[in-house]
């Protein structure tokens, strides 16, 4: 009993960690977008997508230089999966449960904002399909992700809602150190997330096995939701306090980051060629809720049962990487 006090007081303070610095991290992020005129989806599908990715990246390169990339590949096509199913899935159900609130609010994107998403999205989508049909998994290619990510973000940022002069009436001199200021803060907030949540992961792991769980299954499932808890953590609170757009800019950038840099990485630093055929049913199941949230996104309509959907759709992807469901081949 006295084993689990530690890993359970850690667990909570975690928690408060993971809760205070999402609120941290969302805030600034916020004056961000209005002091520079971006929209909450850009700044979530750039700066706080490739922040929150820094973890998947940081296994990028320490997998990929010791021989390891295919788990990257795998974190990487799970993390997806992840973070569309079982963050925006669960973040629609908790957000439905509150009082006088069905639907979620604050979803109305603007044109450009889809074009953006939708493009994060095919991408997302297009690059497994090329890299399990024909393309080969060299460094060649990782670099040409890179690259891809480079120029997509760049694009992003240089596209502006306003024009920074009109998008706050205060001198350039003042904005330019108010931003500098809120960026830090936001990023700050985001490495507390990322903090806290690895003390989260590690904590549960420690619970799990002295439950006597055993370590396939707490690799299958803490450890591949624990890659994505900054995003759960920052996205949620983002739902619920009806900053939609950012949410979904944070998920859908994420994706894209996984899907260029961090693959693009594994692949460029990687000193044998990974077959990413093995990755199948992970591909598979990472279309498919690309392909869904496409839909859900196009239709409008985001509510408990699109959330109940998309989190049975990562029940289902669960079962099936711990063997639970087979699927014919």
């Amino acid at each position: 009993m006295n084993e689990l006090i530690e890993p359970l007081l850690t667990m909570v303070v975690s928690l408060l960690g993971l809760l205070a610095s999402s609120h941290v991290a969302i805030r600034n992020t916020i004056k961000v977008s209005e002091i520079t005129g971006l929209e909450k989806s850009r700044i979530g599908f750039t700066f706080v997508a490739t922040s929150t990715s820094l973890p998947e990246l940081a296994v990028a390169v320490f997998s990929a230089t010791s021989g390891e990339g295919a788990v990257s590949i795998g974190n990487v096509l799970g993390s997806n999966v992840a973070n569309i199913c079982l963050i925006i899935g669960l973040g629609l159900i908790l957000y439905s449960l509150k009082p006088g609130r069905r639907e979620l609010k604050g979803i109305n994107f603007k044109p450009e904002e889809l074009d953006m998403l939708y493009l994060g999205i095919f991408v997302a989508s297009i690059i497994p399909i090329l890299l399990i049909s024909f393309l080969p998994a060299s460094r060649m290619v990782g670099l040409l992700l890179i690259m891809i990510y480079v120029y997509y973000t760049f694009e992003i940022i240089s596209k502006r809602e306003l024009p920074l002069e009109e998008a706050n009436e205060q001198p350039k001199a003042t904005n330019k150190e108010k931003l500098i200021f809120y960026l830090i803060l936001a990023f700050l907030g985001i490495v507390g997330v990322i903090i806290s949540a690895d003390f989260l992961v590690d904590a549960t792991v420690k619970i799990a096995l002295l439950a006597g769980v055993s370590p396939y299954l707490i690799s299958a499932t803490i450890i591949a939701v624990g890659t994505s808890f900054p995003e759960l953590s920052l996205d949620i609170q983002a739902m619920l306090r009806e900053h939609t757009t950012l949410a979904f800019g944070d998920v859908i950038g994420s994706c894209f980051t996984n899907i260029t840099l961090i693959l693009g990485v594994t692949l460029l630093f990687s000193p044998v060629r990974i077959s990413i055929k093995i990755f199948s049913d992970l591909v598979t199941f990472s279309i498919l809720a690309n392909i869904i949230l496409w839909y859900l996104m196009h239709k409008g309509r985001l509510g408990f049962r699109e959330g109940f959907l998309l989190l049975l759709l990562y029940i289902v992807f669960l079962a099936s990487i711990m063997g639970i469901i087979v699927f014919p081949e």
